[in-house]
């Protein structure tokens, strides 16, 4: 059972500081984040907002400046509420749907076969205390110029910290991240960036390298994918979170599917992907949350330590959504 040999549609990822195993797409080879370009975009490229974005009035945070929750201000049930159990099924465990097999087969093999493993999993995580969950989040000044978002001191809204440049989409509906934000005020901020980063912990990444050195492979596949989707748990939960505190709890879903579905107000970005494909200016993100706090670090090839780790900056505009530019 837990022979690497017999454990099929996984490959090792080469650029890991952790020995760890990703799973393999149909029909073409995985990639690993760091093989994203690090390539700011054409600072000659066209600037003007898009005109399916209009301003919008300014976010109201709850607070300036950052703050960090830690594992017991984190309700672990809460937590798996957020779980992305298709993700985690498909994607992560490469239980996936046969062509031969219908919808309903399907979903009874998952029920008799996943279910238990996942189960097991989550109650094993919870009593031995093999993930850390902490997050670390905030609200900072900020204004567009262009296609650049200026991000400012919380302390002395004249001091400019530094800034964010996006990619606009050359066709379609020419849309840039920045247009989701209210321009610069005399060039001082008139709107907030809501910013998170999010981490399993290194406690999980440790025990994954237990299983692993101890040729515990599938163990280590299936405690390795869930943990890599309760990161992505507990960064829909803090934007959750941060949707709230910002007033929209109206448009809040209460329903898993509906919030995958992205049926809720403004849109989350991380960097490397075609929105904001800088991956470096995850740095950024991390100097001015202070991500260091709860223990991430990201190393020399812009790869986030602890593993199961994310970042995002969070667009709460009516109109914000995923695209690529």
């Amino acid at each position: 059972e837990n022979n690497w040999d017999n454990i099929t549609g996984f490959r090792k990822d080469p650029d890991s500081k952790y020995i760890r195993f990703i799973p393999i797409k149909d029909n073409e080879p995985s990639k690993s984040k760091s093989t994203i370009k690090n390539t700011r975009p054409d600072r000659s490229a066209p600037t003007l907002r898009s005109n399916f974005i209009n301003e919008e009035s300014s976010v109201i945070p709850p607070f300036i400046g950052s703050r960090i929750l830690l594992n017991d201000q984190i309700d672990f049930k809460e937590l798996i509420f957020y779980l992305d159990k298709n993700a985690l099924f498909a994607g992560q465990w490469q239980f996936k749907k046969k062509k031969d097999q219908s919808r309903s087969d399907y979903e009874d093999y998952l029920e008799s076969t996943a279910m238990p493993i996942l189960n097991h999993w989550l109650h094993r995580i919870e009593d031995e205390s093999l993930i850390n969950p902490s997050v670390v989040y905030g609200y900072y000044p900020c204004g567009r110029i262009g296609n650049k978002l200026q991000i400012y001191s919380t302390e002395d809204t004249n001091l400019c910290l530094g800034e964010f440049q996006f990619p606009r989409q050359k066709s379609g509906n020419n849309l840039c991240i920045a247009d989701y934000f209210r321009d610069l005020r005399d060039n001082l901020p008139s709107d907030f960036l809501p910013m998170q980063a999010v981490t399993m912990g290194d406690v999980s990444s440790k025990f994954a390298q237990e299983l692993f050195n101890s040729d515990k492979y599938s163990d280590y596949l299936f405690f390795h994918g869930i943990t890599v989707q309760l990161a992505e748990a507990l960064a829909e939960y803090n934007h959750s979170k941060i949707r709230k505190e910002c007033g929209f709890v109206e448009d809040e879903p209460n329903v898993l599917n509906e919030i995958l579905a992205q049926k809720y107000r403004g849109c989350r970005y991380s960097f490397g992907y075609p929105a904001c494909p800088n991956v470096k200016d995850s740095r950024l993100q991390l100097k001015w949350l202070e991500a260091s706090r709860i223990g991430i670090t990201i190393d020399e090839s812009d790869q986030l330590l602890p593993e199961q780790s994310t970042t995002a900056l969070i667009a709460l505009h009516s109109k914000a959504k995923y695209f690529s530019a």
